[in-house]
């Protein structure tokens, strides 16, 4: 599963909009979305910060995030 179909999952999930996770992480809607239609590539850095935010890891090939 891609990354983007990962958040997509959390944030449907949770119920947690993309509006809401930019102003919690400091990252754009813009990026977010980019990320969510698995259209960018996303820095580490930014990985980090979402993850941190939804108390979860992002599974990247084989190594977790």
């Amino acid at each position: 599963m891609e990354i983007g179909d990962q958040l997509k999952s959390i944030m449907e999930n949770r119920k947690v909009s993309r509006e809401e996770l930019s102003s919690l992480t400091g990252v754009s809607e813009s990026v977010l979305e980019g990320i969510e239609l698995n259209s960018i590539d996303i820095p580490v850095s930014e990985l980090v910060k979402i993850s941190t935010v939804l108390n979860v890891s992002f599974q990247v090939g084989d190594t977790s995030i």
